[in-house]
């Protein structure tokens, strides 16, 4: 990542240039490239050693653009805290990164329909023997306990949902969570559904994953779009739209592993409501 923001030849070498303020409209009708803000963060994004930026949210976002006409773009490496700055300061044009929305970001920005939506799961020994697959589960047992990452999602939304603090252990990373797990200290492990099936397929491990929590809300993001470009965003979104219903949209998501039904069956409102 770096800070501030730094270009990148995807498609095209093309100098951006223009006015900063200039509308993202206005910028096409010219010439212009998109600019596409990422954060160099696979499966979300990736920048590859010849320039060309990939992933899940850029991939969608250029097979999106091409659908209405449009194949100059440029990727723009930033931070995830400065991608919103950024956009509404005319530094780059959409931002295809997998930049969760929430209440606050939605209030920034425009956020197009759901690209990449991440459930919740547990990991749990094999054979699943205390039988966890719900949150209630975990709050009905007070004698166990649940890993999750220290100011992570999942924290806040076990606390919000009734799990006592005596039931939540903390740790930094993923693998340190996981080998409390193996060496029974905790009983479960509550990540991203994509990220333990990432960890488990990639790296191995002796648990299993369960099937995706319904009492922890859906998180999610699709591109973002400064609130000027009000018109931009609306004929993207519609194209969007349609494409979602294609087997080559499903194509891309499994690729890096995610769940296109996910996406077709959340909205936008619904990730919106999701606390800061």
């Amino acid at each position: 990542m770096v800070a501030g923001g730094t270009l990148l030849s995807s498609c095209s070498t093309t100098d951006p240039g223009g006015s900063p303020s200039a509308g993202l409209t206005q910028r096409v009708e010219q010439g212009q490239p998109v600019r596409l803000a990422i954060a160099n963060e696979p499966p979300y994004t990736q920048l590859l050693p010849n320039g060309e930026i990939t992933g899940a949210a850029p991939d969608v976002a250029k097979a999106v653009l091409a659908r209405m006409g449009i194949e100059n773009t440029e990727g723009v490496v930033t931070d995830y805290n400065s991608m919103i700055p950024g956009l509404n300061a005319g530094r780059w044009d959409m931002v295809t990164a997998g930049l969760f929305m929430d209440e606050e970001r939605c209030a920034e920005v425009l956020y197009s329909a759901p690209v990449l939506v991440s459930t919740e799961s547990f990991a749990v020994p094999p054979g699943n023997p205390l039988n966890i697959t719900t949150i209630q589960d975990v709050i009905d047992n007070p004698d166990i306990a649940i890993a999750v990452l220290g100011g992570s999602y999942e924290l806040r939304a076990a606390q919000n949902l009734g799990v006592p603090e005596g039931q939540l252990q903390t740790y930094p990373l993923a693998p340190d969570a996981l080998s409390a797990l193996s060496a029974g200290r905790v009983a479960a492990v509550l990540l991203p559904t994509l990220s333990l099936k990432q960890i488990l397929n990639e790296q191995g491990g002796d648990f299993v994953v369960t099937p995706p929590l319904d009492a922890i809300p859906k998180t999610g993001s699709g591109a973002a779009f400064s609130r000027s470009d009000e018109d931009f965003h609306r004929r993207y979104n519609a194209e969007l739209i349609a494409f979602k219903e294609t087997e080559e949209f499903a194509a891309i998501l499994e690729k890096w592993g995610f769940d296109a039904e996910a996406a077709r069956t959340t909205t936008t409102e619904e990730l919106c409501a999701v606390e800061a």
